[in-house]
Formats: structure tokens, sequence, C-alpha cells
């Protein structure tokens, strides 16, 4: 379940900020829950716990990781612009700069 926040909105100028638990469809409180001040909701940003990270990219993009899933990999040549095959079986070993150009 989601968790969101609200701030109390009282005569004093007291603020509190809360969280609460609460179903994605429920509605928003209009009052806090153990002082029955008037309440609204605070927007922030979503909290997301992603692997995205250089490190997992890297490992999961390596010859060895692409290979064991079925995908070939080709890596292109500075010098000559031609892109030799690095990982997988399936396809050329090599495809030049000039079969590129004439695709296009």
């Amino acid at each position: 379940m989601p968790i969101y926040r609200y701030k109390t909105l009282n005569a004093e100028g007291r603020e509190e900020i809360f969280e609460v638990e609460q179903e994605i469809n429920a509605p928003p409180l209009s009052k806090h829950p153990l002082s029955n001040e008037p309440v609204q909701k605070v927007l922030t940003s979503a909290s997301l716990s992603l692997r995205h990270t250089s490190r997992h990219e890297n490992k999961s993009l390596s010859a060895d990781h692409l290979k064991k899933h079925g995908f070939s990999k080709y890596e292109k040549d500075q010098s000559s612009g031609d892109y030799h095959k690095t990982a997988g079986k399936d396809g050329p070993a090599s495809i030049s700069s000039e079969q590129i150009k004439q695709s296009q």
C-alpha cells in the first residue's frame, strides 16, 4: 500500500506533517486521525527502489550475460566503421560499414 503525507491546517500556525498508509483508491483524509484538525495532502515525489546503477547495467550488458539470454552483441571498430560480433551465435561474424550504407 502507498504511504501518503498530510499536513495539519490549524489556526495557531503550528504545522505537523504525518504519514498514513492508505489504499490507492481510498479518499484523501480531511481530518487528522487523532486530533481531528483539518489536514491537506502534501504532494511529494515518488520513492522508487530501482536497480539503475552503472554496475548493474554493465553486468546486464556484458557479453556473457547477453549470450546466456540468446542475444548477439556487436561492437564498432572505430578505425574501419565495421561491426564485429563479440557475443552470441546467430547472425554474421561482422557487418561492414558498406553493408550498413546500402541498407539505408
